[in-house]
């Protein structure tokens, strides 16, 4: 059968190839995803204890991080916590005891880490690995990095935590942790005293730092907890700044933590489940959009073997045995079809796995059993329709007919139907596609409130020591080549660290919002390119612009200057930036003057909404902070050398921890970038398919039709007639099939921009746009075919056989 059609052998080999191929590579980006965290034992009694805030003008904001204040008490409250511990990544100067220190992140944790993740080790022993505040257990990647090899139990390590350098002692080597897990520590190290006395987060009940997990004995525990959570914060949670009903706290599952954790605070961490789902749906629809290739062309194909089907009826075959013949030789076709499906997997999983940021790899133990199900189950349901047909013709009619049967209407139909379907996919998710890499490109481009561009930002260490060397650092910045200006602020770009607090109108008691507090030093305007609306900047030479100290007062009242931004405006309920200007707000004895309204800025990601802020000016120190640099004109990596250089100057023994603004704020939609790509790359493949399957059609329909052509030329129809009607009749299933790929793209993609907070509009330009590519694609795969036979000669037509 192969030999004697080898184009309509092709067409359906490299369809279902390829079909095949997107099938399995998205399967195991599915797979990939859906698995996280599966493989750690007691992965489904793990629970991430969270924060649930809901305060006044922000609404309800669901917290990853948690208080640890609420640590001691949780344990002696719930028996039913088996194990427990909180994690606290921090960015820490680590060595080898003698060479130079090297930035790395290093999770502090309590002593029961390994009762509640339960990783594999190389070396040692988890039961007491971390007994002693003087022992660290680290991972096989940092054991090399920092000593060269893995074998690094016993040896000395070198932790430098704010300006504490902390000497300690490798007693285990624990696995690399795979990618496909929530908590992928590099180092941990116990809690230090001297931190937990630091730390408010230790203190205060509205201070969060880290994150709390918890291990029950039995899923009904964890409910139990839950359900308890509310009594539990009324009765235990003591901070007067925390007002009754702003707080309260809920467990977090660990399996579900990968695709929940997506809205939590500005998108930072998780996937999103939606997006997951449609490439699964995308991958099977590929698979039955090349299985509708296969049905189409063999149904079209049937009556070519009208003839030997009559011959084996009336040599006695039965018609059971001709739809066993045929089924089984739809699964021998597919046998090559997976073979070559699953190369083109195993070629484009570097590909993918580069343009979707995954780690996904073949496993051919857990792909072949499934594949050969996949084989058996395409080959069936791809072969039993053309089966049937075949099976189904009556010898004696087929041996005294001078051409081979079609199939009539109701086959021409079935196959309209099937391109109708093929299409619409084809085309909806082509829609999906555009309105997805249009609001990446829309992200990298969108308006932030700030000029990101050349913008440069130097953390600053917590510790008392870095604080008092602020000035200096800002200083020798500033005097680096071609910077314009340096700021310092506590916020920046990309950064959860923020402190709220209530402020009250005094016009109107009624209305006191919630307010994220941002301190920022001299030139922050000309740093970050700010927008002023209404009023005015901070100026010096206005005695109260300038707030003597980086805190607010609570003790004895005063009058400090503010400029808010426009969502400040409508949280404190003013009808417009003007009639801000001059309003008084204060928070407890203390009194803010709104000097002036600037436009909304957006340090996080675009599916986080802006929160309500104001601005304090101060020339005090600002704990937690980091340096901004404006510097244009000079090319990114030889700035970040000089201010590097500058760096040493000050502090020569703390790690430079330096990044651009745009590269960092990349990270937000670089996810929506590479999953554009991803799904360009299948919206390819399906148009392929489908167009595939057309050309075959028409190929066999202009065959079949030589001798209608040439009876409707010899009556006086024209090329051009005869050209419209065959186009016509070709392009009427494609056309059709925006009826279906319209209504589900607009559907699936009004709800994927809803959960951004800046989008594009749903234009219709991306539908008209696809579906004109898709008429013209359609048009030249069958205009070779359709020319052909229109030009034939009527002569030659009706001599045709």
């Amino acid at each position: 059968m192969l030999s004697r059609h080898r184009l309509y052998a092709a067409l359906n080999i490299v369809g279902l190839g390829l079909g095949i191929a997107v099938f399995v590579v998205l399967s195991l980006v599915v797979r990939f995803e859906y698995g996280f965290d599966r493989r750690l034992p007691n992965a489904a009694l793990i629970d991430r204890l969270d924060e649930i805030w809901t305060l006044p003008g922000e609404g309800r904001t669901h917290s990853m991080f948690s208080t640890f204040a609420a640590y001691d008490p949780l344990r002696a409250d719930f028996p039913q916590i088996a194990a427990a511990t909180r994690i606290d990544d921090n960015r820490c100067a680590v060595d080898d005891g003698r060479g130079q220190p090297a930035t790395m992140s290093v999770s502090f944790v309590d002593p029961a880490f390994f009762d509640v993740f339960a990783l594999p080790m190389r070396d040692g022993d988890a039961r007491d690995a971390l007994a002693a505040p003087d022992r660290v257990a680290i991972s096989e990647s940092t054991a090399r990095r920092l000593f060269g090899t893995v074998d690094a139990r016993g040896r000395q390590v070198g932790i430098t935590n704010d300006d504490r350098r902390t000497l300690y002692t490798v007693s285990a080597v624990f696995r690399d942790v795979p990618p496909d897990m929530t908590v992928r520590p590099d180092i941990l190290a116990v809690f230090p005293q001297d931190m937990k006395d630091r730390t408010l987060a230790f203190r205060h009940w509205g201070s969060s730092s880290g994150a709390t997990w918890l291990r029950f004995r039995a899923a009904a525990d964890a409910r139990a907890v839950d359900a308890g959570l509310p009594d539990f914060v009324h009765r235990r949670m003591a901070d007067p700044e925390v007002k009754p009903g702003w707080f309260n706290m809920t467990l977090s599952p660990l399996l579900d933590t990968h695709f929940g954790d997506l809205h939590n605070f500005g998108g930072e961490s998780g996937s999103d489940r939606r997006v997951i789902d449609a490439l699964g749906l995308v991958g099977l629809l590929a698979l039955v959009a090349a299985v509708i290739n296969y049905v189409n062309l063999a149904t079209a194909r049937a009556g070519l073997r009208a003839r030997e089907v009559a011959l084996r009826k009336v040599l006695g075959a039965t018609r059971p045995q001709l739809v066993a013949q045929f089924l089984a030789e739809s699964v021998v076709l597919l046998v090559p079809c997976a073979v070559l499906g699953v190369a083109l997997a195993e070629l484009a999983l570097p590909f993918v796995n580069a343009m979707g940021g995954w780690a996904v790899a073949i496993d051919y133990a857990w792909l072949l059993p499934r594949m050969a199900l996949v084989v058996l189950l395409v080959g069936v349901a791809a072969g039993l329709y053309p089966a049937l047909v075949l099976s189904g013709y009556r010898p004696a009619a087929v041996l005294a007919a001078s051409r081979a049967p079609s199939g009539g209407r109701m086959g021409q139909r079935l196959r309209n139907v099937l391109v109708v379907a093929q299409f619409g996919f084809a085309i909806a998710f082509a829609i999906c596609t555009l309105v997805v890499n249009a609001q990446a490109a829309f992200l990298r481009t969108a308006d932030r409130g700030f000029r990101q561009d050349h913008l440069f930002l130097v953390s600053l260490e917590t510790s008392d020591r870095m604080q008092g060397r602020q000035q200096a650092v800002m200083d020798a910045m500033r005097a680096v080549p071609g910077v314009d200006a340096v700021t310092l602020s506590d916020r920046q770009p990309r950064s959860n660290n923020q402190s709220n607090s209530d402020f009250r109108r005094t016009d109107r008691p009624s209305v006191d919002p919630m307010l994220t507090i941002e301190k920022i030093g001299r030139n922050y305007r000309q740093a970050y390119g700010v927008t002023l609306v209404a009023g005015r900047w901070f100026d010096a030479a206005h005695g109260q612009d300038v707030a003597p100290t980086a805190q607010i007062d609570d003790n004895k009242p005063t009058t400090t200057s503010i400029v808010i931004n426009e969502r400040a405006v409508q949280a404190l309920d003013f009808p417009d930036a003007a009639s801000a200007l001059g309003q008084v707000l204060t928070e407890r004895q203390a009194r803010f003057v709104i000097i002036g309204v600037v436009r909304d800025v957006r340090f996080m990601s675009a599916r986080a909404p802006v929160t309500p802020q104001l601005y304090l000016r101060t020339d005090a120190v600002i704990p937690f902070s980091v340096v901004a640099v404006r510097a244009d004109g000079v090319a990114p990596d030889a700035m970040m050398r000089r201010l590097q250089a500058a760096w040493r100057t000050i502090a020569p023994d703390m790690p430079f921890v330096g990044e651009a603004a745009d590269g960092r704020l990349a990270n937000y939609y670089r996810p929506d970038q590479q999953r554009g790509r991803l799904f360009t790359l299948g919206a390819g493949v399906a148009i392929v398919i489908a167009c595939l399957g057309l050309y075959g059609l028409s190929s066999f329909s202009a065959a079949r039709r030589v001798h209608e052509i040439g009876i409707r030329k010899t009556l006086g129809a024209s090329t051009r007639d005869v050209l419209g009607l065959l186009v016509g009749q070709f392009l009427r299933p494609v056309l059709l099939a925006n009826l279906i790929a319209w209504p589900v793209a607009w559907m699936a993609m009004r709800g994927w921009l809803a959960g951004f907070d800046q989008r594009i509009a749903l234009s219709p330009s991306a539908f008209v746009v696809v579906s004109v590519a898709a008429a013209a694609l359609s048009l030249l795969t069958i205009l070779g075919q359709t020319v052909r036979v229109a030009r034939a000669e009527p002569a030659k037509a009706l001599r045709h056989e």
